[in-house]
């Protein structure tokens, strides 16, 4: 069944192009276009599948928007865009509920497989933070039993010393596999591996 697209963005020039774009894939029937998160909630089109929202507009940001535009469209699917693609972006745009991210510099083919994915359902964030063309989800993480054992005990709060006494490890074992841990779910702290 076609779906319909929300564009939100307060750039006329952009979000033209990107409806020039997103005409062309086949599984978009209607597109729908808001410069605001206020202006694409009052719009209120029957239906709504997948909302495209950036992230940086005046007023309320689309990270702000995203929890007003869930209430006024709980089906959609929605994805962030920015012209940023820093990993604290695309992690904040995780954390706060969003169904992908896309850069602004991805191609016109980048852009159609990523209302691809998202209308499949699948997550669509960049697989690296510093690539802007890949729009398919990362490889679920693959830990071993003993990094799920190390990554259970830094999710109680527990420092490297108390984890390696509660499993028999050395302290620099801990240390290589919380690194380790770290590596493969994408991020550099305690906090954002919880």
């Amino acid at each position: 069944m076609p779906a319909s697209l929300l564009l939100v963005d307060d750039h006329t020039l952009f979000h033209t192009g990107l409806r020039l774009i997103v005409q062309d894939h086949p599984g978009v029937d209607a597109i729908f276009e808001a410069g605001t998160v206020a202006e694409a909630c009052a719009l209120r089109p029957e239906t709504v599948d997948l909302v495209l929202l950036d992230i940086q507009m005046p007023g309320m940001s689309g990270l702000d928007g995203l929890r007003l535009l869930r209430q006024a469209f709980p089906r959609a699917r929605i994805v962030l865009v920015s012209a940023s693609v820093a990993p604290d972006a695309v992690y904040e745009a995780r954390t706060r509920g969003a169904d992908g991210f896309l850069p602004k510099s991805a191609s016109g083919a980048d852009i159609l497989e990523a209302i691809s994915c998202a209308l499949s359902g699948a997550p669509c964030f960049p697989a690296h933070s510093g690539n802007t063309t890949t729009t398919r989800a990362p490889a679920a993480p693959t830990l071993t039993a003993r990094q799920l054992d190390v990554l259970f005990l830094l999710c109680t709060g527990k420092p490297n010393k108390v984890i390696a006494r509660d499993l028999g490890l050395s302290e620099n074992t801990v240390r290589v596999h919380v690194a380790a841990i770290f590596a493969q779910l994408g991020v550099n702290s305690r906090s954002a591996a919880l």
